[in-house]
């Protein structure tokens, strides 16, 4: 690779290919910029949202009120942060949005008025499942 200085403008020649400093650039950010979409995309919808909707959910008193939903939006949770860690962004984005639809039921079902007398099953909803 040789460099040339042409009119206060750097060059690098490959063989016969001369690209501009410009056009390494863009040819590094369009490399870059995709391969960090997944982390920083499941950082914004797991860790924080989904997160957050959980902790919310666990505020309404959706561990006592609706144990169901609750349980579930925990286990997706943990199987997102558990698929992150092995960089399997897509999969821990899907269990993410599963965690926070279950979490927004389970608040849902806690703000709910409670009958005295609790039945043996109580009604349970889908959330995010299969």
């Amino acid at each position: 690779m040789r460099e040339l200085r042409l009119d206060g403008f750097s060059v690098f020649v490959y063989g016969r290919t001369v690209l501009s400093r410009s056009c390494l650039w863009a040819l590094a950010l369009g490399i870059v910029v995709p391969l960090g979409c997944g982390p920083i995309r499941y950082r914004t919808e797991v860790v924080l949202r989904a997160a957050s909707a959980l902790a919310q959910a666990k505020d309404a008193g959706a561990e006592q009120q609706a144990p169901y939903e609750y349980a579930k939006a925990d286990a997706y949770l943990r199987q997102a942060r558990e698929n992150a860690d092995h960089a399997y962004f897509q999969t821990a984005l899907d269990w993410g949005r599963r965690s926070e639809d279950c979490s927004q039921k389970a608040i849902e079902r806690a703000k709910q008025p409670q009958p005295e007398a609790e039945t043996a099953h109580p009604p349970q909803t889908t959330c995010g499942g299969p």
